[in-house]
């Protein structure tokens, strides 16, 4: 699990509310009989979850329908009392993210960047309905035992923020099929993925019309997040490599010149 013990303990309060619920989408941290889920020693962090069956999905309708399902009755779980944490689609990452890039690549390398986040001036992700996220719904985190849902897995992105966002990232990760190495783009929009998930999302977490009304303003926003938090990794995972800000999602997925479309 790529995660730090101070994740684990941050993110507890919201898996504990989840367990409370009894959403089975998951597997818990196992306690000690002292009650801890936590054993840390100098040479070692470490949590224990029971083993699950299952492996990472291939993209089809079968398999969004099951997440679009499990998201919605996540995003019906109740947030409040939970404690402030802090992750990539929180309120606040964004403008403070772009603010850290543009100190320090300077303003001209993150001229576009700048340019997409004035346009979303109007997109403020705290005056809608809130909910516990998972924040990074990917195939890569989750298990599927054929067409079922095991498991949504890798929770350090958890929190509370708009349900919107959530699940426009989650379009990002499973309504989107890679394309050949050479060609344009990384990736292009499925529409009948897409259509599954919302659909089936839809069908236990009906959107207001507010939501409604900023989907592609929502996609656009949590779109833009993921490149600027690589600008600030860049060093970690592109080490000697140029960063130029329109060789990243934002772009290579098409999100500057497409809308998704009204179901």
């Amino acid at each position: 699990m790529n995660t730090t013990l101070e994740d684990v303990i941050n993110g507890l309060p919201f898996l504990q509310r989840l367990e409370a619920w009894q959403f089975e989408a998951t597997a818990y941290y196992l306690q000690s009989p002292s009650g801890s889920v936590a054993y840390s020693s100098p040479d070692c962090d470490a949590v224990v979850i029971r083993r699950l069956p299952g492996r990472m999905p291939k993209f089809s309708v079968a398999v969004n329908r099951e997440i679009g399902v499990h998201l919605a009755q996540l995003h019906l779980i109740p947030c409040d009392g939970l404690p402030e944490k802090r992750h990539w689609i929180d309120a606040r990452y964004l403008p403070e993210a772009i603010q850290a890039a543009t100190a320090k690549y300077g303003a001209e390398r993150l001229r576009k960047t700048a340019r997409v986040l004035r346009s979303l001036e109007d997109f403020k992700p705290a005056t809608f309905p809130q909910s516990i996220v998972h924040g990074d719904l990917e195939t890569t985190n989750c298990l599927f035992e054929g067409d079922r849902l095991v498991a949504f897995v890798d929770w350090q992105e958890i929190g509370v923020s708009a349900a919107l966002m959530d699940f426009v990232s989650t379009v990002l990760g499973f309504c989107f099929v890679e394309q050949p190495e050479g060609s344009d783009y990384w990736a292009i929009f499925d529409p009948e993925l897409y259509r599954a998930l919302f659909e089936s999302y839809t069908s236990i977490r009906p959107f207001s019309a507010y939501e409604l009304a900023h989907l592609d303003a929502a996609l656009k926003y949590v779109g833009l997040t993921q490149p600027v938090w690589s600008m600030l990794m860049w060093e970690r995972y592109h080490h000697g490599e140029e960063m130029i800000e329109t060789n990243m999602l934002y772009w290579k997925f098409g999100l500057h010149e497409m809308m998704l479309p009204a179901l």
